[in-house]
């Protein structure tokens, strides 16, 4: 006998170089981090986690792009929350010096 298994291909995985982190986005919005975790726990910003156990929230571009243009936002902000440093830890390229 001769039994078929079904075919069902994996989903894709989101291709890695093509997401924002949090703080990036908190960046280019001008909000606190913890907003933007908000808004992504809530369904209003599209993500992902990748990682082990919390793991890290990772936000696609094109969900980003997509959450600028149902807002009303203006699409550049895509380009910098690119520029912004994707960790907390870095200091932002757009910063002043502490004298």
């Amino acid at each position: 006998m001769n039994i078929q298994q079904p075919t069902t291909d994996p989903a894709p995985l989101p291709d890695p170089t093509n997401y924002l982190t949090v703080p990036q986005v908190a960046y280019a919005l001008k909000l606190s981090q913890e907003t933007v975790w908000r808004m992504t726990r809530s369904g209003r910003l599209d993500s992902y986690r990748v990682g082990n156990g919390r793991g890290k929230v990772r936000i696609p571009r094109d969900a980003f792009r997509a959450y600028l243009a149902a807002t009303g936002l203006p699409a550049g902000l895509s380009d910098v929350a690119a520029a912004a440093p994707s960790s907390s830890r870095e200091r932002s390229p757009w910063a002043t010096p502490h004298r």
